[in-house]
Formats: C-alpha cells, sequence, structure tokens
C-alpha cells in the first residue's frame, strides 16, 4: 500500500501544481496571457541565447541520467534452508529482497508540424545479490523446506543462493504541450524570446504537458542455489537454479509539469497503466555426481499486470542549451513471475517445478542525476 500511495503522489502533486498556480489570482494577472502564444516562432529564433534551455516547449530535447535505485522485490517469504534439528530457518527468500541497481535512462524528443510532441524512452538496470548458509554445528542437520531427496541437498555443510535480475523499459509517447513564460519585457510568445535574449534573471517559465503512449517491458531474474556436502572428506556438490522472463505490453497515460525561475528550474512526471505479461520460467536441479534429480522443467502462460511511476528532479541552466538534473525517481510493477516465488523442493514429485506463479511486484527507486539538452 505505502508504494501504491507513494506512485499515486508523484502522479497527484504533478497536475496539483499547475491547477495551484493558476488559482493564484495574482499569479495569473502576472504569468498568464490572455491567450496561449505559439511557441514555435520562438524556439526557431532564439539559438546560442542563454537560458533558452528553459523555454517551456521546445522543438527538441534530449535527457540522459544515470540511475542509483534500490529494487525492492515483492515475493513470499520462502524458506530456502532449514535445520531439521532444532526446525530453524537458516536462509529464506527475504535474504534476497534488497539490491542495488545501477542504470542508465534516455529520453528523445522532438515536436511535430501540429505542435505535438513523439518522445521515446529507454530505461536500464541491473542488480544481484547473495545470500549465505553454513551448518552452524556438527549436530546440525541442514536440508530444503520438506526434502529428503537426493544426496547433495540433504545434511549439506554450505548453501549460497545468487540473485541476479535485469529491467529493460521502451516507451513511446505522444505529448501535448502548453506552457508560457513571464519576464521584464512582458509575458507570452514575445516575453519567451526576450527571456532568451537576455531578461534570464527575471524570467518565468512553465509548461503542462499530458501524454498517452505505449511501453514494453522486459524483467528476468534468475536465482542460483549451489550446495555442498562433506562425507568421508569429499566434497559433494548439487545446483538448483530457476529462472523467469516476463515480457510487458501496455498503453499508459500520465503528465508532466516544468517550472523555471532564470536559471533555476524543477518538473515532475507521472504516469500509470495496465499490462499484459507473457511470462515463462525454467528450472533444473542437478545432484551429485552430476545427476539431474529434475530434468529442465519450464512453464508459461498469459497474465495481467501493473505499471505506474513517476520522478522528481531540480534543474540548473549550464547555457543555452545544457541542464543538469538531480532528482528522484520510482517505478513500481505488479503482477511479475519473479523467479523466488518459483521454488518448489519437492523433488520426488514428477510434477514438481512445473507451476508458474504470477503473485510478484518490484519497487525501483533511488536518486537520479545527469544532463539535458533543449532546442
Amino acid at each position: 500500500m505505502n508504494a501504491i500511495r507513494l506512485a499515486a503522489g508523484i502522479v497527484i502533486v504533478t497536475l496539483a501544481s499547475t491547477t495551484f498556480n493558476s488559482a493564484m489570482g495574482e499569479d495569473v494577472e502576472q504569468l498568464t496571457p490572455p491567450s496561449m502564444p505559439d511557441f514555435r516562432e520562438c524556439a526557431l529564433d532564439a539559438y546560442d541565447r542563454p537560458y533558452f534551455s528553459s523555454a517551456p516547449c521546445p522543438s527538441f530535447y534530449f535527457q540522459t541520467q544515470a540511475l542509483f535505485f534500490q529494487q525492492v522485490p515483492r515475493f513470499g517469504r520462502q524458506p530456502i534452508v532449514v535445520n531439521n534439528t532444532n526446525n530453524t530457518t537458516l536462509m529464506s527468500t527475504s535474504n534476497l529482497d534488497s539490491t542495488f541497481n545501477p542504470g542508465l535512462q534516455a529520453t528523445l524528443g522532438s515536436r511535430l508540424q501540429n505542435g505535438q510532441t513523439v518522445e521515446f524512452e529507454y530505461l536500464g538496470l541491473f542488480g544481484s545479490t547473495s545470500a549465505v548458509a553454513v551448518k552452524p554445528d556438527p549436530a546440525a542437520f541442514l536440508t530444503f523446506p520438506n526434502n529428503l531427496a537426493g544426496n547433495a541437498f540433504i545434511d549439506m555443510n554450505r548453501v549460497q543462493a545468487d540473485y541476479s535480475s535485469s529491467f529493460n523499459s521502451f516507451a513511446f509517447n505522444l505529448l501535448s504541450c502548453t506552457g508560457f513564460c513571464n519576464s521584464a519585457y512582458g509575458s507570452g510568445a514575445a516575453g519567451c524570446c526576450d527571456a532568451a535574449y537576455g531578461s534570464a534573471a527575471a524570467a518565468q517559465c512553465q509548461s503542462l504537458s499530458g501524454f498517452a503512449g505505449f511501453r514494453y517491458i522486459n524483467f528476468n531474474d534468475r536465482i542460483n542455489i549451489s550446495t555442498q556436502r562433506v562425507v568421508g572428506g569429499v566434497v559433494e556438490n548439487g545446483t538448483y537454479n530457476t529462472s523467469t522472463n516476463n515480457n510487458l505490453y501496455g498503453a499508459q497515460l500520465g503528465g508532466r509539469f516544468r517550472r523555471t525561475s532564470g536559471p533555476f528550474g524543477w518538473d515532475s512526471t507521472g504516469f500509470a497503466g495496465l499490462f499484459g505479461n507473457d511470462a515463462s520460467q525454467t528450472q533444473s536441479a542437478t545432484d551429485f555426481p552430476n545427476f539431474p534429480l529434475r530434468p529442465p522443467v519450464s512453464s508459461n502462460k498469459p497474465g495481467v499486470a501493473f505499471v505506474g511511476g513517476g520522478n522528481v528532479s531540480a534543474l540548473y541552466s549550464l547555457n543555452s542549451v545544457w541542464n543538469l538534473r538531480a532528482g528522484y525517481s520510482l517505478l513500481w510493477v505488479e503482477g511479475l513471475a519473479l523467479a523466488p516465488n518459483q521454488l518448489d523442493f519437492n523433488f520426488a514429485s514428477a510434477q514438481g517445478g512445473s507451476q508458474l506463479r504470477y503473485n510478484g511486484g518490484m519497487l525501483l527507486h533511488g536518486a537520479t542525476a545527469g544532463l539535458e539538452a533543449r532546442w
């Protein structure tokens, strides 16, 4: 519920900011012209001018940002290693639920002849984490939950679980931008150009964009469990591997608000949509000595997912084209098939590992920093 409120809050703040400014009577007189100007003339006439990077509805823009995200997956808190001697859990999927994901986001936008803007976005994140359980004392008897099948999976001395994931998102949006500027030389289109030509210290620009688009997301993750058992000085090794692949397709709606005052500014974006998810999972277990205790088994089926997110960023203009950006972003996905949710330790069953579970979600959030160019 906290993730839902956080995602919804960013969308609400984005839309409410413009409503608040419009409601202030004095600000309306100072910032809002009687009719919305055409910024195309201003945009074409303002190259190489100070602070033109603050133009509210540019003809072309490009952003690139480094992402420093924390990955918070929502999968079932399932035990992985238990000590049957005292019925305690030494490792569970909760030991894999917090990973750091470095990534990259790039956005490219261009205005069409009809005044609307087409926008393309890529976002990629990659992360991994590990957990280890060892026999705490000679009397401990380590196994997988409810499993007494196999050689290297019974009375284990050491177990290591490695979890990795990758997230790639591609979006296409069609935006409609409404914006205006106010400067010491007037407001509207002329004021925008005046601001670009030298009254930047007094210029204030803002814009509100609504957009609709299509997003494709590929999310895949993998959990590799390696075991060791020492018998008579001989180390017996076993592995249990599970991986999933999620392909999400869907439409999204969103909004973006941007405001600048001289070289400083901020913007905020929020979006959400319902997606179809074509997911699959594959798993196998290899026991000592290289015996396929569970030969590779896979399953796939369609599902429904929700995707929402947003960001808030501070801006600083470097020159007529480039801005610095720094802020906070989040992305929430619900309805994923996650690898830890597919774990099935019933190796004695012929049907084990054949189910595909969609009961997972993912919250990705953290800091962003980068550059943008606007013409």
